[in-house]
């Protein structure tokens, strides 16, 4: 799957910046232009005293946003919202080393294996 990506100029106070509103962790110095998903640069075109349209050249490097660890996180609650009792109990004691009683009901399992992603973070 191809992603649209469009050209985006630094033009802040910084003389270096790493985007982290917007979740990128592009890094940008002052004056350089970067490849970015087109969603998060029509944002950052929202801000127009730090970024503007950068001129696109094959010599610029596409940047992948890397997941945050609160995605990842949110990714595996959501997963775990679909899980049956086997697989609650297969991931808890893969990820958690931790044996879960699978006599409860699905939904009092599925809060017990949630609180485990909140108190450790998401480990696949």
């Amino acid at each position: 799957m191809e992603q649209n990506l469009l050209s985006v100029k630094y033009i802040g106070k910084r003389p270096e910046y790493t985007d982290g509103t917007y979740g990128t962790r592009i890094h940008f110095q002052q004056g350089e232009s970067r490849m970015v998903p087109a969603d998060k640069a029509r944002l950052m075109f929202k801000h127009p005293d730090v970024y503007v349209p950068g001129k696109a050249n094959n010599k610029i490097p596409v940047i992948q946003p890397v997941p945050t660890e609160e995605e990842n996180t949110q990714d595996m609650r959501d997963a775990i919202a679909s899980m049956d009792v086997e697989s609650l109990a297969a991931y808890a004691k893969t990820s958690f080393q931790i044996k879960i009683d699978k006599r409860k009901n699905l939904q009092d399992l599925r809060n017990q294996v949630t609180g485990l992603v909140d108190q450790y973070g998401s480990l696949t």
